[in-house]
């Protein structure tokens, strides 16, 4: 509607009827819902005598409370936490101050040259500051010319407007009409959730030419228009059209965390009950965050891990399997910590997977001794043990006990496959207690400054370099360590470490 008014007379009609127009309008829209994650858009700063820093700016989701001790509100993208000690909502004192309000703010502990127009007020769950961000943009008819890649446009945001080029995902470029997914790249970290509404001006910041919605506000650079991204960001869509978590848990092969659900929705866990095919995976740890996923996509990662540990047998059928880091890489190496250990987890309680030390195997995959074999087993494992650290090999043992060489090596590698030993290089077998020693004397070397090395692995076990060099390629293969340049740090996923038996 369009409106005559006439600032000059007192009482004009037309201003009277402008104004019944905006009430009314704001009734219809209703109130906003004040559930979620609290976060406001900083548009003014100042100080205040007796009260110090106040902001000003508008509530865009969740509920704030003066003092209160329990929330975790944070100044972003700088991070610095802050304290609410006072209220205004819509121009009146206030304890709380909600969604779709107007509201000021007075801050305790912090000044007011850190804070600037354009940041946020916001709980610690809402933001992870990122220079890539991925939206829905329409450009009007009117724009001046069609966005190509690295097109420069002035983006407004919140209560901040930033420079950002356009990197188009679902056409090669977008012409004036047309709508479609594009990848803003800011020249600085940016803090936005998904279904935040923004507009774009053209280089010269002389005409606005579009605006959308945020879909992803921590896109990648790369593979921005692979197949599985379109796919996750049309999930996205999905969501913030009303189809709730389903549609992002579908193109979640690895699930969701608590962390990332909480961005993405912009609701804290509590009220976000899982969808009908979906369940929580619990961490290992009071530390650990859940994982949401859907049965069907946790029953095809616990398939390739069977698949994998099969694969693993078939290539190595003396081994007595792959540890557990080892097997992540080779079934899942996207796989977060805490997602794979309650996937191991899962296996382990099914019966699907066995724990022998620090090597997983298939239920199937042990070793049987015959009665002459678990006698000359018997006869083998106190002249392994006795060596220590330089056991002998098989062809000492062999002539030790007056046996054919092939016969010592056929039983020890059924002793490997059971995890009373291990094998080091070819013909070398250290019993499972010395591994042990081994594992735990490195372990202690690695966390001194000069972290843990052939020269000091020498020294501390009294061999050889060369054999001290053979066992520290052994702890890499199987999963304590990992090399890097002329040290070995610690795996931090090792069962060696994580598992106590893996050390007895």
């Amino acid at each position: 509607p369009v409106f005559e008014v006439c600032a000059a007379r007192a009482g004009d009609a037309g201003v009277a009827r402008l104004k019944q127009h905006l009430d009314a309008a704001a009734q219809a829209l209703g109130a906003r819902d004040a559930a979620g994650l609290f976060r406001l858009a900083v548009d003014r700063v100042f100080t205040l005598a007796g009260h110090g820093t106040v902001v000003t700016g508008t509530v865009h989701g969740g509920r704030a409370r003066v003092g209160d001790e329990d929330a975790d509100l944070r100044l972003m993208p700088a991070g610095t936490r802050v304290r609410v000690r006072g209220i205004h909502a819509q121009n009146q004192p206030s304890e709380t101050g909600a969604a779709g309000q107007r509201c000021a703010l007075n801050l305790a502990a912090i000044d007011k040259d850190a804070i600037t127009r354009g940041d946020w007020i916001g709980d610690a769950r809402c933001f992870q500051p990122s220079r890539h961000v991925d939206v829905t943009l329409a450009l009007l008819s009117s724009a001046d010319a069609p966005l190509r890649p690295w097109t420069p446009l002035h983006v407004h945001l919140g209560a901040a407007r930033h420079m950002a080029h356009v990197v188009p995902l679902s056409a090669d470029a977008l012409a004036p009409g047309q709508s479609g997914w594009v990848q803003l790249v800011f020249d600085a970290p940016v803090c936005a959730m998904p279904g935040d509404r923004y507009i774009v001006r053209n280089a010269q910041a002389t005409r606005t030419v579009g605006g959308g919605r945020v879909l992803d506000p921590n896109a990648p650079d790369r593979k921005r228009r692979a197949p599985a991204r379109l796919q996750w960001l049309q999930g996205v869509a999905d969501m913030l059209q009303g189809g709730g978590l389903q549609p992002l848990l579908a193109q979640a092969a690895l699930g969701l965390d608590e962390t990332a659900l909480q961005r993405l929705t912009g609701k804290p866990v509590r009220e976000l009950p899982a969808p009908d095919g979906a369940v929580w995976i619990e961490p290992r740890t009071p530390q650990g965050t859940r994982t949401l996923i859907l049965a069907t996509h946790w029953a095809a990662l616990r398939a390739r891990v069977e698949q994998a540990r099969a694969t693993c047998h078939q290539g190595a059928p003396d081994e007595p399997g792959p540890d557990g880091s080892r097997l992540r890489r080779m079934a899942l190496p996207a796989a977060p910590e805490a997602l794979w250990q309650g996937l191991l987890d899962d296996l382990r309680q099914q019966g699907r997977v066995l724990r022998n030390g620090p090597w997983l195997h298939l239920p199937g995959h042990t070793a049987a001794l015959a009665e002459a074999e678990a006698q000359l087993a018997q006869r083998l494992l106190p002249l392994l043990a006795a060596g220590a650290y330089d056991p002998p090999w098989v062809r000492d043992l062999a002539r030790a006990l007056g046996e054919p060489e092939e016969r010592v090596r056929q039983v020890l590698r059924k002793l490997l496959r059971r995890a009373d030993v291990a094998q080091v290089v070819k013909d070398l077998f250290y019993h499972r207690e010395r591994v042990a020693q081994l594992a735990a004397l490195a372990v202690e070397l690695a966390a001194k400054p000069d972290g843990l090395n052939a020269a000091a692995f020498r020294d501390a076990t009294g061999l050889g370099r060369k054999r001290a060099i053979q066992i520290l390629e052994f702890f890499d293969r199987t999963g304590l360590t990992r090399r890097v340049r002329d040290t070995h740090v610690l795996r931090a996923d090792s069962a060696y470490l994580a598992d106590g038996q893996a050390l007895s």
